[in-house]
């Protein structure tokens, strides 16, 4: 055989060779399918829709759903009813192929609960006293903690940043002392029908609303009264003891 004839039967092995392979790729991909995992989170999502829930709850996706492939056939998908406790719910999606189960896929749901609580009105600077005009009322997502209103927290200090729309907690601030012990403090005195102002010394440190000790060095006693403002305080007799 010459030279020439060897080469185009080689070309002809090797062109046979690889037309045979391809059809063997071909049909490994014509095998399988996919269920878009898009269908299935809209099948779910319409399952989620229909559930009652409460004002102040809402169904949250825990993750995203993956596209299934599975093996080529007729595939049918069937959705059952919600699987619903108090924190999570599973939608299950039946996935059959040419009538048999072929494996079921839960869309999972947190149940997420709102609560009215104060939250910044506006950005806040670590240090700010905060005022009503800082504070609004929000339904935030609940995580566990204690809800608090925009009251408790008038008068204290932040000491930490907080952006527009943050929840605030009664931790995250502390009492901003405007009477300091050892500080003269202007001392209000009402009883009787009579108010009388004197100056006497703190003894203890407080912020707006607190009770602090003092000292009245006109009288050489110790009495005690509501801080009002800075190095101010407020003494009614009127609930007790006359002597001060």
């Amino acid at each position: 055989m010459s030279s020439g004839m060897r080469a185009l039967v080689a070309f002809v092995v090797l062109l046979l060779g690889t037309c045979a392979v391809v059809p063997s790729a071909r049909a490994g991909q014509q095998g399988w399918q996919v269920v878009s995992g898009a269908r299935l989170t809209t099948l779910a999502r319409a399952v989620i829709a229909r559930l009652p829930r409460r004002r102040d709850q809402a169904y949250l996706p825990v993750a995203s759903v993956a596209d299934q492939r599975v093996p080529a056939g007729r595939i049918g998908v069937d959705v059952a009813s919600a699987l619903v406790s108090p924190s999570y719910v599973n939608v299950p999606i039946r996935l059959t192929l040419d009538g048999r189960l072929l494996r079921t896929i839960f869309v999972g749901y947190r149940v997420q609960r709102y609560v009215r609580m104060a939250v910044a009105a506006h950005d806040l600077a670590p240090g700010t006293v905060l005022a009503a005009a800082d504070l609004t009322m929000h339904l935030v997502p609940f995580v566990g903690q204690q809800p608090n209103g925009t009251r408790v927290l008038i008068g204290r200090k932040i000491f930490e940043p907080v952006t527009k729309g943050q929840p605030i907690a009664i931790w995250q601030t502390h009492v901003n002392q405007i009477v300091q012990a050892g500080t003269t403090v202007v001392l209000l005195v009402r009883g009787y029908g009579v108010a009388l102002v004197a100056d006497v010394v703190a003894r203890t440190s407080g912020g707006l609303g607190d009770e602090v000790s003092l000292y009245n060095p006109s009288t050489n006693k110790m009495l005690s009264g509501v801080v009002t403002g800075p190095g101010r305080a407020e003494l009614d007799l009127r609930g007790g003891s006359s002597t001060w």
